[in-house]
C-alpha cells in the first residue's frame, strides 16, 4: 500500500531538519558571511555568498543515531586577488578564521573548502568561487588547494537543474524523495555515495518525457519514491561496471572522484535490494503487512504509532522469463496508463492506481501512452502469483507479442503485476517496469 499519510508524517517527524537546526544553520551561515565579508583581506573582493550542495537543494535531512552531524556547504565568491594563487584562496579564509578568538581551533584545510567544525550541531563547508570577466562573459571557479589549480564552478546552474526536476515531478515529491534515499543511507549505512552524486542519479531519472508528456508515476510521495527506486535500479542494471556520471550542467566535471568501482557495485546490489522491498511493500494489499514491508526499509520508526504483529510473507512459485532482448544503450521510460473496467468493452471506471485493490471479475486495460515508429513491436508480460493462480496452472510470466492496448480480466485474487517493453531491430529500447495488480 502507498501509505501516504505514514510517509508524510516520516519525513516531518524523523526525516526532515527540524526548525531550530534550521534557524541555527541560517544564523551562523549569516555570521560567517559577514566576518570574512568585513576582513581585511576580503572586504575588496567579497562578492556575494550563497548556498551550496544539499543545502541549496533542501535536501539536508536530520542526523540519525549512526551519523551524528550534518554538513552545509556556503560558496563565497570573490574578485581575483592580485598575486594570490588558487591555493591562496583556502589559506587565507583558513588563517582567518583560525586567527579569531571565536573560530580559532574551529577551522581546518580541505581540498576545495575550509571547514568550520560546531561541535556537536553541523559542519560549514566555506568553499571560496574566484568570479572572472572575460571574452566568454562571467566564469567562476573553485580553487584546489591541492593542485593549485582553479575548476570550472556551476552551483547555481546546477541548483536550478535541481529545481527543474523538482518542478516537472511536482509537490516537491523529488526533494522530498532524496530526502528519504539519504535516510536510507544513513539509517542502513549497508552503502557509500556522497550526497552531490546520489542527488545526481535520482534527479536524472527524471527524463524529458516525463516533462513533455506527463505521467502518473509521481501522483503521490510514496508512488514516486518507488519509481524513481525502479528507474535507478534499471539504470544501474544496464551499466555493468561503474559508468562516467557527469555534471548535467558542466561537461568539464564528473563526480566520479566520489565514487570507486567497489563502491558502485556494492551501491548497485544495494539499490537492487532495497527496490525488491519497495515494490513488495507498496504492493502489500494488508496495511499491517505493507506497514511490516516499509519498516524493513526503513526501519521502526515508520508508522511507529501503528501496532504491527511482524512476521515473513510467504513466497508463492511464480513463473517469470527473463528479458529476452538485449537493451539498447539508452532505453527510454515506457508510459502505461492502467484502467478498471467492470467489462471488456466498457468505459472506464477509474484509474487503476486509485484502488488499493480490485475485486475479481473485473478487466483492466493497459495503454501505452508513448509515440512510438512503425518499426517499434510491443510485447507484454504478465505475471500472476497466489494459489487460485496456482492452483489453476495460470502462473504465466512469458513474453508475448501485442499492440499498444492490452486487457487483462481479473481471475485470481493475489499480487500480479504486468510489463509492457518496446522492441526495434533485435534491441529492448524501452520498458515499463512492474504495474502491480492488487485482486481481493
Amino acid at each position: 500500500m502507498k501509505l501516504v499519510k505514514h510517509f508524510n508524517e516520516f519525513l516531518i517527524n524523523e526525516v526532515n531538519l527540524n526548525q531550530h537546526r534550521v534557524d541555527t544553520l541560517e544564523k551562523r551561515v549569516v555570521t560567517i558571511t559577514s566576518f570574512i565579508q568585513s576582513s581585511e583581506n576580503f572586504k575588496s573582493s567579497f562578492i556575494t555568498a550563497i548556498p551550496q550542495g544539499s543545502y541549496s537543494h533542501r535536501t539536508i535531512i536530520k542526523p540519525t543515531s549512526k551519523k551524528a552531524i550534518f554538513d552545509a556547504d556556503v560558496v563565497v565568491y570573490l574578485k581575483p586577488v592580485k598575486g594570490w594563487e588558487p591555493k591562496d584562496y583556502i589559506q587565507k579564509i583558513y588563517e582567518l578564521f583560525n586567527n579569531s578568538p571565536t573560530y580559532k581551533g574551529k577551522a581546518s584545510r580541505h581540498t576545495r573548502c575550509v571547514k568550520l567544525n560546531y561541535a556537536g550541531e553541523f559542519h560549514i563547508d566555506v568553499v571560496p568561487c574566484i568570479r572572472k570577466g572575460g571574452l566568454l562573459g562571467q566564469q567562476d571557479f573553485v580553487c584546489n588547494k591541492l593542485t593549485n589549480k582553479l575548476e570550472s564552478c556551476s552551483s547555481v546552474e546546477y541548483s536550478d537543474w535541481v529545481k527543474d526536476k523538482n518542478k516537472v515531478v511536482g509537490n516537491n515529491n523529488l526533494i522530498k524523495s532524496i530526502r528519504l534515499f539519504k535516510y536510507l543511507r544513513d539509517h542502513k549505512q549497508t552503502f557509500s555515495v556522497k550526497s552531490i552524486l546520489l542527488t545526481t542519479l535520482v534527479a536524472s531519472q527524471v527524463t524529458g518525457w516525463d516533462k513533455y508528456l506527463g505521467t502518473d508515476d509521481f501522483k503521490d510521495l510514496p508512488t514516486t519514491f518507488k519509481n524513481l527506486f525502479n528507474r535507478l535500479n534499471d539504470w544501474l542494471d544496464e551499466n555493468e561496471s561503474m559508468p562516467i556520471v557527469n555534471n548535467p550542467v558542466d561537461d568539464e566535471e564528473n563526480f566520479n572522484r566520489h565514487w570507486d568501482e567497489n563502491k558502485y557495485q556494492n551501491f548497485k546490489s544495494q539499490v537492487k535490494k532495497y527496490n525488491t522491498w519497495a515494490n513488495e511493500a507498496y504492493a502489500e494489499m494488508d496495511k499491517a503487512k505493507s506497514i511490516v514491508k516499509w519498516q524493513k526499509i526503513f526501519g521502526d520508526k515508520f508508522a511507529k504509532a501503528i501496532p504491527v504483529q511482524k512476521r515473513t510473507a510467504s513466497k508463492l512459485p511464480s513463473h517469470c522469463e527473463a528479458l529476452r532482448w538485449p537493451l539498447a544503450p539508452y532505453p527510454s521510460k515506457l508510459n502505461v496508463k492502467a484502467v478498471l473496467q467492470k467489462n471488456k468493452t466498457s468505459i472506464a471506471l477509474g484509474d487503476l492506481t486509485s484502488y488499493n485493490s480490485i475485486p475479481k471479475s473485473y478487466w483492466i486495460r493497459f495503454v501505452v501512452k508513448n509515440q512510438l515508429c512503425s518499426e517499434t513491436q510491443i510485447y507484454w508480460q504478465v505475471v500472476n502469483n497466489g494459489t487460485e493462480a496456482l492452483e489453476s496452472k495460470c502462473l504465466r510470466g512469458d513474453f508475448f507479442k501485442g499492440n499498444s492496448i492490452h486487457k487483462e480480466a481479473t481471475a485470481y485474487t493475489g499480487q500480479h503485476w504486468v510489463e509492457a517493453v518496446a522492441v526495434k531491430n533485435g534491441y529492448c529500447i524501452a520498458k515499463s517496469g512492474p504495474v502491480f495488480v492488487n485482486i481481493k
